[in-house]
C-alpha cells in the first residue's frame, strides 16, 4: 500500500532527511518517489533497504548523470528519485541492506551542495528584503495616522516582520551549512 507523507526539510537539514528516510525503512517503508516536500513510500520488509542522498552537478536527466546512474545500477544501487535545482540535483538512491551492511558510501559533490544552498540563500535574501520593506511600510502608515489606528496595517506589519525574522534565521543557518561544507571540502582535498 502506498503512503504519501508531506514533510519539509530545509537545505541545512540534508543529513536529517537522509536519516529520516532510513528510519522509515527500518519501520517497513521503502521510498518510491521524493519531491521537495512529498515522499511516497510502499510497505515492505523492515530494514530491507538502505538509502543515501547525494548531490550531482547538472540535471538528473543529463547524459553524464544517466551514465552514472547506470553505473550505480551495476553496483546494485537503484536511483529512486531526483530533484533538479539550478545547476545541480539531489539524488535519492537505495540498495539492499544485506548488500551494503555499512551503508552506501557514494561520493556527493560538495560544490553542488554549496551551489544549491547558495541559490536558496539568494531566494531568502529577496524574501528578507521584501518582508522588511512591507513591515516598515505598514508601520509607517500606522505611525503617520495615529489618531485613526489601522489594525490591518498593524497586523500586516507584525506578520511581515515575523516572516522577515524567519527568513533571516533560515539564511543564517544556510550560510553556516555552506561554511561547514567548505571546511569539509578542504579536508577531502
Amino acid at each position: 500500500m502506498r503512503t504519501v507523507i508531506h514533510k519539509l526539510f530545509w537545505m541545512w537539514q540534508l543529513d536529517e532527511e537522509e536519516n529520516w528516510i532510513n528510519e522509515m525503512s527500518q519501520h517497513g517503508y521503502s521510498l518510491e518517489h521524493a519531491g521537495r516536500i512529498t515522499f511516497e513510500f510502499d510497505e515492505t520488509e523492515a530494514g530491507k533497504y538502505t538509502y543515501r542522498t547525494l548531490f550531482l552537478k547538472g540535471s538528473g536527466s543529463s547524459s553524464e548523470n544517466i551514465k552514472y546512474f547506470r553505473f550505480l545500477e551495476d553496483m546494485g544501487i537503484r536511483v529512486v528519485s531526483y530533484i533538479n535545482y539550478p545547476g545541480t540535483c539531489i539524488v535519492y538512491t537505495r540498495a539492499l541492506s544485506e548488500d551494503y551492511p555499512e551503508g552506501i558510501d557514494l561520493f556527493s559533490d560538495i560544490d553542488s551542495k554549496i551551489r544549491s544552498i547558495k541559490v536558496y540563500v539568494g531566494y531568502m535574501i529577496f524574501v528578507m528584503a521584501f518582508t522588511l520593506f512591507a513591515s516598515l511600510l505598514n508601520l509607517s502608515v500606522v505611525l503617520g495616522n495615529l489618531q485613526h489606528i489601522m489594525w490591518v496595517n498593524i497586523l500586516c506589519a507584525i506578520v511581515t516582520f515575523v516572516l522577515f525574522v524567519c527568513a533571516t534565521v533560515s539564511t543564517v543557518r544556510m550560510l553556516i551549512e555552506i561554511s561547514k561544507l567548505k571546511k569539509e571540502r578542504v579536508i577531502h582535498e
